[in-house]
C-alpha cells in the first residue's frame, strides 16, 4: 500500500514539473518569436509587427505615463514603426505612436525600458514630432 502510494505521488509530483517546464519553455519561445528572436547584446533591431499585443502593451503604457505625468488626455491610436534593443537588464523599445490630443493627431517618439526580471517598465523618454 505504502509502494503504491509512494509512486503515485512521485508520478503526480513528475508530471506537475513536466507541465510547469514545459509552459515555461513556451512562454520565453513567444518572446523570442516576437523579437525576432534575441539579437546580440546592445544591437537595434526593427520590430516586425507593430500591431503585436506584447508592443501595443508597451505603447500604450507610455501614452498613459505622459497622460499622468503632464495632465494632458492624449489617445493612443497606432504605432507606425518601431525597433528594440536587448542588453542584460531587459529590452529598450523605441517606438514611433500616433495619437490625438483634442482630436488632432500627434507623432510621438518614446522609448521604454522593460526590465526582464520583474516586468517592470519605465518610460525614458517621450518626444513629439
Amino acid at each position: 500500500m505504502a509502494f503504491k502510494f509512494n509512486f503515485l505521488l512521485s508520478a503526480t509530483v513528475l508530471i506537475v514539473v513536466i507541465a510547469f517546464t514545459f509552459c515555461h519553455v513556451s512562454a520565453v519561445n513567444n518572446d523570442r518569436k516576437l523579437l525576432n528572436s534575441f539579437p546580440s547584446n546592445g544591437d537595434w533591431q526593427s520590430i516586425k509587427d507593430v500591431d503585436d499585443p506584447k508592443v501595443l502593451d508597451i505603447a500604450k503604457f507610455a501614452v498613459n505615463v505622459e497622460n499622468s505625468q503632464l495632465l494632458v488626455k492624449l489617445e493612443f491610436l497606432s504605432i507606425s514603426d518601431g525597433r528594440f534593443k536587448v542588453d542584460n537588464n531587459g529590452i529598450t523599445y523605441e517606438l514611433s505612436i500616433l495619437a490625438s490630443e483634442f482630436e488632432e493627431p500627434i507623432e510621438l517618439e518614446v522609448v521604454v525600458f522593460e526590465n526582464s526580471k520583474d516586468n517592470v517598465k519605465k518610460v525614458i523618454s517621450v518626444d513629439d514630432f
